[in-house]
């Protein structure tokens, strides 16, 4: 089994190199960072299960470091801190974060916060997964149903005899009816761009 893998940025060195030694002896993959900028690039380019970030780093800020991991690599992040008040509470609620921790850190105590940081990440990137195949089926759906529509009216047939065609090409091709589907609609798109765009050359023509 692939051990779970954790993006650790912090720019000081000794707090980073020692935090990711007494990760690894739990049974965790390291990736290390020591700027916003190199957790991001990082971050983006391996995909972790969880980023652990400081929220003081230079360049870019942690804060700004979990946002674009978030919305680019979908990487949730829990915060690092020298401090717990309200100010950095709120702003680790605001950039989307699972939790923080504070320094200096006893991993051995602040396991059942990261194992419950990464459940919930695992949880959060599933239910991005369904969304998006939810709208992929929804685009699908949409773009089979003019696809039926376009043949009911030009062979003058019923719905059920125009999806029987899609279907029959579906297997003729070896692609899903969606797919068959989405190609027709664009190829009539296209034909009508083409004619209407020649119309007005025509018509501008004529004037």
């Amino acid at each position: 089994m692939a051990r779970a893998q954790i993006l650790l940025a912090d720019d000081d060195r000794v707090i980073r190199v020692t935090l990711a030694k007494s990760l690894r002896k739990y049974n965790y993959d390291v990736l290390e960072a020591g700027s916003g900028k190199e957790a991001v690039s990082i971050g983006c380019d391996m995909r972790p299960d969880l980023a652990i970030m400081d929220f003081q780093m230079p360049d870019i800020n942690g804060v700004d470091a979990a946002k674009l991991l978030r919305e680019k690599a979908e990487v949730s992040c829990i915060f690092l801190s020298a401090y717990s008040d309200d100010e950095f509470v709120a702003a680790a609620a605001e950039a989307g974060a699972l939790g923080y921790l504070v320094k200096p850190i006893d991993v051995q105590h602040v396991l059942p916060t990261i194992e419950s940081a990464m459940q919930r990440a695992a949880e959060i990137r599933q239910l991005k997964q369904t969304e998006s195949q939810l709208n992929i089926a929804l685009q699908q759906g949409r773009e089979t149903s003019i696809a039926i529509g376009i043949l009911m009216a030009r062979y003058n047939i019923s719905s059920e005899k125009a999806f029987e065609m899609l279907r029959t090409e579906s297997r003729n091709q070896r692609k899903k009816v969606g797919l068959i589907a989405a190609e027709l609609v664009k190829a009539v798109d296209n034909v009508n761009r083409f004619t209407g765009d020649m119309f007005d050359r025509t018509s501008s023509n004529q004037s």
